[in-house]
């Protein structure tokens, strides 16, 4: 297997796949990877949000309280303003499903389901949807529709001003796609590469191949860390970068 076979061994998903009555059912590593992220978090929110005698369960009650707190008081008001209490629950609900995808990548035989582009794009399509809803809740359909322009267009204008504020919404739900998708996969990329080096130079000379074990593994060890960092990161990023776009179209020009 070559350096190339084997990167996309570990990053690209395995599609399974079972029939069922002449139905083909994809099945990959990936889908399992969400699969098994939202029953933990279904099965442990609810565990969490019930009332505990024992500490450690008041300790995580605490915790979860503080978290939403968090969310609230962080993303979803300074961005939406009053509005947006009626949207905590998706924010909640985006901010730690992205990091429990993220965060699962680092347990071994799952995958990082974000680093696949197609679970960005449903992610970022979510979002939009958010984003449509928001404009058309609080301003109505000609409402949203005027939203597009600025105030104090001139008219000769707004036939140049209008497509290109639909193409700037369009590309901020591109972007929430492409950012997660960018940064988990490329992330997972150079770890794996760190790890091939060992290998590729012990192919050349097996000493050498010895001599780079340390630095490497040192190297290793340093964006592991970084990667849990990152997978932290960009939860939020998606979080805060949803809530603003939300937020423009509800407060508009």
């Amino acid at each position: 297997m070559n350096v190339a076979d084997t990167i996309a061994h570990h990053i690209l998903d395995h599609n399974w796949g079972i029939t069922l009555a002449g139905f083909h059912l994809p099945v990959t590593t990936h889908s399992v990877t969400i699969l098994g992220v939202s029953v933990f978090l279904f099965i442990g929110l609810i565990w969490a949000a019930r009332p505990h005698a024992s500490r450690a369960g008041r300790l995580i009650t605490t915790l979860l309280e503080e978290y939403v707190t968090f969310i609230r008081d962080g993303l979803v008001l300074p961005n939406l303003g009053a509005e947006g209490r009626s949207f905590l629950p998706y924010f909640c609900t985006l901010f730690l499903f992205i990091l429990s995808v993220n965060l699962a990548g680092m347990i071994p035989e799952m995958k990082t389901a974000t680093s696949n582009i197609s679970v960005t794009a449903a992610l970022a399509l979510c979002s939009g949807g958010l984003i449509l809803y928001g404009g058309l809740k609080y301003h109505g359909l000609i409402g949203f529709i005027k939203g597009f322009v600025p105030t104090g267009t001139p008219a000769w204008l707004v036939p140049l001003i209008f497509p290109l504020e639909v193409i700037s919404t369009v590309i901020k739900v591109c972007v929430l796609a492409i950012r997660l998708f960018a940064n988990m996969l490329s992330g997972h990329m150079v770890l794996i590469c760190l790890l091939l080096i060992i290998f590729i130079v012990g192919h050349m000379q097996i000493f050498a191949g010895v001599g780079a074990l340390i630095p490497a593994m040192g190297l290793e060890i340093f964006m592991t860390c970084l990667e849990l960092l990152v997978a932290f990161l960009q939860a939020y990023v998606f979080t805060l970068l949803t809530a603003i776009f939300t937020g423009s179209v509800i407060h508009t020009h």
